[in-house]
């Protein structure tokens, strides 16, 4: 499967706070501990606020391109968000972090512009950048390139060797037109990923996974009383379970044809246990 295809849950504003804040933190805590670049033999009254400035500038411009990808970028595109829209996000994510911390350099220090040092400035920013970008755009695909976005032309997956009338599942996405419609045996597990869900499904016997725009719980008022819920970020169907692992502070759960262990919060082991 391509980039392009490879979908990926967009992250919410908060999730994305979380993010940036951490990157923003590690940038001040390596210039304040380590002090690198020179940074050692900077004298100043207010060294470490300048320092600090830093870190705000880019936790500023993180948040300032968030809002404008979400301003410009149509809510079609948001919902069915890809690894490759995630990689040019986080590219201009970086180039404008690099950008307004240079600024933020010639202000403190050099009091004005010089391009040659810019670009000298950006060219090993960018090639720095190149190792952990290329690592996070490996981790992506390799997480979601078995995944695929729910499309609204999809054929219905449900058993049809049944001769009495099947009850049938609508699941609806928050996208436009964005549903599927399954069979209730056929919906193994749903996995929270941020403002949108992973559905494992059986389709013909094998195991396929399809991503929607949606919260869990939303997902957990469509498909009703025939799922357990147990986990914050998992919904399970209990006809699955293949086997129970671990104590009370620890409990898995494995569903047949599925390979990932399920956590069940305390609160619902002994119920868990009883469906079984």
């Amino acid at each position: 499967m391509s980039l392009r295809l490879t979908p990926f849950p967009k992250p919410s504003l908060r999730s994305f706070l979380n993010v940036m804040a951490a990157i923003s933190l590690t940038i001040v805590f390596i210039l304040v501990v380590f002090q690198p670049f020179g940074t050692a033999n900077f004298d100043h009254p207010y060294k470490y606020w300048i320092l600090v400035g830093y870190g705000v500038v880019t936790f500023v411009s993180g948040l300032f391109i968030y809002f404008c990808v979400s301003a410009l970028v149509s809510e079609t595109r948001l919902n069915r968000w890809s690894a490759i829209d995630e990689v040019l996000f986080l590219f201009c994510i970086i180039l404008i972090c690099q950008v307004s911390c240079y600024f933020y350099w010639a202000a403190m220090f050099a009091g004005h512009l010089d391009w040659s040092q810019f670009l000298s400035f950006f060219k090993i920013a960018s090639l720095i950048s190149l190792v952990p970008v290329g690592v996070y755009l490996l981790f992506i695909y390799q997480k979601y390139k078995e995944v695929k976005f729910i499309s609204s032309d999809e054929s219905p997956i449900q058993k049809v060797e049944h001769e009495t009338e099947d009850i049938q599942l609508t699941i609806y996405g928050a996208g436009k037109n964005e549903k599927i419609i399954l069979a209730p045996e056929n919906l193994y597990l749903v996995k929270s990923e941020d403002n949108y869900v992973i559905l494992f499904l059986n389709e013909n016997g094998k195991i396929i996974k399809r991503m929607m725009r949606n919260t869990l719980s939303d997902i957990e008022l469509q498909i009703g009383s025939l799922f357990l819920r147990c986990h914050r970020s998992f919904i399970i169907n209990p006809t699955k379970i293949a086997v129970i692992e671990g104590n009370i502070t620890n409990t898995k759960i494995g569903l047949m044809d599925i390979d990932i262990k399920i956590p069940v919060s305390r609160a619902m082991v002994e119920k868990v246990k009883i469906l079984i």
